[in-house]
């Protein structure tokens, strides 16, 4: 019998009367390639890709193997070599592919084949259903030519699939090797043939089914006893250290952009060491989980661990966050509500309609600053949109002056250890370096208000320090700058009362002709216009301080007016000059 005597109408048998069809002596059932494909896509949802994998493999080995059976009883074989090809045709009659045999040598000891296989019903169900595979995914075809050839060739083969158009190649191959002539990776297929396979898997997968259902189990009890703790009062470090128990593994809670932790569980000093070493990087040992609620993370949760987490960790880590999450989200109403309790504070002490008994009493409620002691407000008003990131740094960095946010902006609270104000200027300068290094990208600006001996005077303490803070956003817009009140005291009511940037323009319009005249000639007229106010137009008081002549001092002060084109013999000049000058100092004292 030759293999391309296989036509269909011979092959093919229909009895409209019994409903029974058979092709080449076997009962068959007509089923359409999307039946088909339904059936694949629900096998893989049981049992998993892996599973579902030696399942067809076994499939198509049973069907080729039934083949082979009847292909080689129903005709006289004279050549294997036909009997194979007929399995070729077969497989292409039945419409399950489009064979093309490229190569086949066969002998008693040796056997290869290879060839092609066109319009593959398997490869484009499996792309219909699951998209695009990194492997070859066509387990039906290729157990099939693997049965078939077990059935009528006495050693061992190996068949596997080469290319596939389930992985985007343009044609599906396949190749067949005796056992002892494949290669190491091509013979990991042959476990999925092994008759205990399918008890093995289904064995298996109860087994994992159990363990998910105590990993379930114990995640939930964790969870709940998280809860309860909570709900408790229990703090982030204390629930950090239940959870750490029952992983067995050290913990650590940061806020997002934060390089200190908030909450800590080490289980060995080595693990602490090693995470202040790494903890800027993900590294082998550190698996991060992000915290999160209502699409915003608030920080992440850091596992210490040598291996990969098994499944049951990683429930119960996903269980516990639930928790954490939910913290962390009431501990940030929890400080909204109190900022905003501060806030009204500061408008009650403005507004000044309270006794000072009762502010006192309710200062003590809610700020931590003894509101006996002297204090003066810093306001920072950051370029950033997230202030609620800067804040908690400056929270860490300095846990024991008062921190919190009103309209935007940051405020400090800074008890006076003494009223000499190069205390204030040296703590202001320090405040300035570490936000810079800290946050590279962000602009600052700080300003510090006059020191408030009583309670009652804090609130104008916060004006001052919002007024200078206001200004140096008008005189330097892109970098952040720091200063205090003592550096703008002569202006401070002009910018209660003037915008800011007139006050900058006006000054430079009156000085502008005087300080250039400095600038290119190394001369020090500015400091002669304000030796000459501050001594009240005194020509005689401010010569002697210069120690100049009267006559030089004359020449010197009418070469100034004409430079400022100004009368300063009256006193409107004398004031323009006076108000100009004040501002001018106020600038230079921040460069």
């Amino acid at each position: 019998m030759k293999a391309n005597r296989l036509v269909f109408e011979n092959s093919f048998d229909v009895n409209p009367r019994t409903g029974i069809i058979r092709f080449n002596g076997n009962r068959m059932v007509l089923k359409s390639a999307e039946a088909l494909g339904i059936f694949r896509r629900d096998i893989v949802k049981t049992l998993d890709m892996e599973r579902a994998k030696g399942f067809l493999l076994r499939y198509g080995w049973a069907c080729g193997y039934s083949a082979g059976e009847s292909v080689k009883q129903s005709y006289n074989w004279n050549d294997i070599r036909e009997l194979i090809m007929a399995g070729a045709a077969m497989h292409t009659l039945e419409g399950v592919v489009s064979v093309e045999i490229e190569l086949l040598e066969v002998d008693d000891h040796k056997f290869e084949m290879e060839g092609r296989w066109y319009h593959s019903y398997e490869a484009a169900e499996h792309v219909r259903h699951f998209g695009f595979s990194e492997e070859s995914i066509c387990w039906t075809l290729v157990g099939y030519v693997a049965g078939f050839l077990a059935k009528i060739y006495p050693k061992e083969l190996v068949v596997f699939e080469d290319k596939c158009r389930g992985k985007r190649d343009d044609y599906c191959s396949f190749i067949v090797r005796t056992k002892e002539h494949a290669a190491p990776e091509q013979l990991d297929i042959l476990k999925y043939f092994k008759e205990d396979s399918l008890k093995h898997e289904l064995d298996a997968a109860y087994k994992q089914l159990k363990e998910l259902n105590h990993s379930i189990v114990h995640s939930e009890t964790i969870q709940k006893q998280l809860t309860n703790a909570m709900l408790e009062g229990y703090t982030l470090n204390q629930l950090l250290n239940m959870l750490s128990e029952g992983l067995h593994s050290s913990l650590i809670i940061e806020k997002v952009n934060m390089h200190k932790p908030i909450a800590t569980s080490f289980k060995t000093v080595e693990d602490e060491q090693y995470f202040i070493k790494n903890h800027s990087h993900i590294r082998k040992r550190l698996h991060k989980f992000p915290i999160m609620t209502m699409n915003k993370q608030l920080g992440n949760l850091t596992v210490i661990h040598d291996e990969a987490l098994t499944r049951e960790q990683k429930m119960m880590i996903e269980s516990a966050i639930s928790v954490f999450s939910v913290y962390l989200y009431i501990q940030a109403q929890i400080a909204q509500s109190q900022w905003q309790r501060k806030s009204d504070f500061l408008d009650e002490m403005l507004n000044g309609q309270v006794a000072i008994e009762r502010m006192i009493k309710k200062a003590r409620n809610i700020f931590n600053f003894d509101p006996n002691k002297s204090s003066r407000l810093i306001v920072i008003a950051v370029g950033f949109e997230e202030t609620e990131t800067i804040l908690n740094y400056l929270t860490i960095e300095y846990p024991s002056i008062e921190c919190f946010i009103k309209n935007d902006e940051i405020l400090m609270i800074l008890e006076e250890q003494t009223e000499n104000s190069k205390h204030v200027k040296s703590f202001m300068k320090q405040l300035v370096t570490k936000l810079k290094n800290r946050f590279k990208q962000v602009t600052f600006h700080i300003g510090i208000g006059h020191n408030s001996n009583e309670l009652s005077d804090i609130g104008h303490s916060y004006q001052d320090a919002k007024l200078v803070s206001r200004f140096l956003q008008n005189i330097t817009p892109s970098e952040t700058q720091g200063a205090i009140y003592e550096d703008f005291q002569h202006i401070i009511l002009f910018l209660k009362t003037t915008n800011p940037k007139e006050l900058i323009v006006f000054y430079e319009q009156v000085l502008e002709h005087l300080l250039k005249h400095d600038q290119q000639n190394s001369t020090a007229f500015i400091q002669t216009l304000e030796v000459f106010l501050n001594n009240g137009g005194n020509v005689n008081k401010a010569a002697k301080e210069l120690n100049l002549s009267i006559p030089g001092f004359r020449y010197r002060m009418e070469k100034i007016e004409s430079l400022l084109q100004e009368d300063l013999r009256n006193g409107e000049g004398r004031f323009r000059c006076q108000l100009a000058i004040k501002v001018y100092y106020a600038v230079r004292s921040l460069q």
